[in-house]
């Protein structure tokens, strides 16, 4: 009970509750809300609830009342009612980030995809307006952008990141892959290279500024031993070990590229694995191998275009 009472005293210094009422009015207001949240600590969750609608009715305008009773409705299961008062909360205090995470919570267990997404942008937004300069939620936010294919957006935020934190190597990663993704490859590469100026061992990078590299036919050398080591630092990356596979396909030597395919193929499903494959069949004049592969990766990500064009190319 001591516990409870410090963690309730706690809460009214960080949120207090109005003082607008008369003194009276006050005592009643908290009576009802402490009587709520003892019968919320033993499990009277009903009683609780009906505790805090007093408290709330002698207090209109406070939210902090408004998210115990939305959290007291989620445990009673009342998922919808939940979201009616804290959306109601959020009328009265838009900014309020408390409210966009309950809300988040509520999303997600309710299962609300689009809202939930919609709700996390939003918190995302106001808490880097209140913190620009602090470095997680900056890249929280631009990891969003990024799932949401919004790499402009994301761009803009690690340049950003990049001004205040130069050497944050993560940064530099994801700016030059977005760079790439964006058709931006120059810019990439200068970006990788300065990261591993930082840091010559960096996994991703090494990875990422290789597999460049094999793409373009160049620097194959350098970009054998790159991969190399970013292998001995993750073996069973499968990334890496396809990243290897190409370079090696790319200088000619296809029984170590398929060596490298094939492990990869068997630690990660992707479908450039299946499409890397699939071309080095061809190169090995075996159609109906590659055939296999390309039909494989269609079959699990039939959304991919360029399996679905070497398929119409290679079975006519």
């Amino acid at each position: 009970m001591r516990l409870f009472l410090i963690i309730f005293i706690f809460c009214l210094i960080i949120t207090p509750l109005s003082f607008s009422q008369s003194q009276t009015r006050s005592k009643d207001l908290y009576s009802s809300y402490l009587k709520g949240l003892l019968h919320i600590e033993k499990g009277n969750y009903a009683e609780g609830l009906k505790e805090l609608g007093k408290a709330k009715a002698k207090d209109p305008q406070s939210i902090h009342i408004r998210l115990k009773i939305a959290t007291v409705l989620v445990r009673l299961d009342k998922i919808d009612e939940a979201e009616a008062v804290l959306k109601e909360a959020k009328k009265l205090a838009p900014d309020n980030l408390d409210i966009s995470l309950a809300l988040i919570f509520v999303y997600s267990y309710a299962e609300k995809d689009q809202a939930l997404e919609d709700e996390y942008e939003v918190f995302l937004r106001k808490a880097h307006e209140l913190k620009p300069k602090d470095v997680g939620i900056s890249e929280y936010l631009a990891q969003f952008y990024f799932y949401k294919k919004r790499p402009q957006e994301a761009i803009k935020l690690y340049e950003k990141i990049l001004e205040n934190s130069p050497d944050y190597i993560e940064a530099l990663f994801w700016l030059g892959y977005l760079y790439d993704e964006s058709g931006r490859r120059k810019e990439a590469i200068d970006t990788w290279k300065k990261g591993l100026e930082i840091d010559s061992d960096f996994a991703p990078i090494l990875n990422s500024l290789a597999y460049t590299y094999a793409k373009e036919g160049i620097k194959l050398d350098e970009a054998e031993k790159m991969i190399k080591r970013a292998i001995e630092k993750e073996p069973e990356n499968g990334a890496y070990l396809d990243s290897l596979g190409w370079v090696y396909f790319q200088k000619g030597d296809l029984q170590k590229a398929k060596e490298y395919l094939t492990k990869a193929i068997n630690l990660v499903k992707d479908p450039e694995i299946y499409e890397h494959l699939g071309d080095l069949y061809i190169k090995m004049e075996d159609e109906e191998k590659a055939l296999e592969y390309y039909k494989e990766g269609f079959l699990q990500f039939p959304d991919n275009r360029r399996l679905k064009k070497k398929i119409k190319e290679h079975e006519k």
